[in-house]
């Protein structure tokens, strides 16, 4: 039976191989938008235009809000994986008391 399906769909491979690519380049494509590294990263890039003189205020309070937004959806998007097991928990550093 199983041979008998992929036969049959042999003639859909091409589309099939289209849409997984499709799939993966969508996937890293949003991992790259909602990197918090390259989030905060652009935000100290933005700050410096800013100071620069490069931007004007709104333009720089436009553009922080959508970093904003985009952090939050990152956020958002660990603690979803945290409760699905996708992720393991950050490790926290270890207090020492002196004494």
């Amino acid at each position: 039976m199983g041979l008998f399906k992929e036969l049959v769909l042999l003639p859909l491979a091409p589309v099939r191989g289209t849409a997984w690519v499709a799939e993966q380049i969508t996937e890293e494509a949003e991992r790259r938008l909602y990197d918090e590294d390259s989030i905060k990263r652009e935000m100290l890039q933005l700050e410096i235009e800013s100071d620069e003189g490069l931007l004007g205020e709104k333009e720089r309070a436009a553009k922080e809000d959508e970093l904003l937004d985009r952090l939050a959806i990152s956020r958002q998007r660990q603690v979803e994986e945290l409760e699905a097991g996708q992720l393991e928990p950050p490790e926290e550093e270890e207090v020492h008391g002196r004494g």
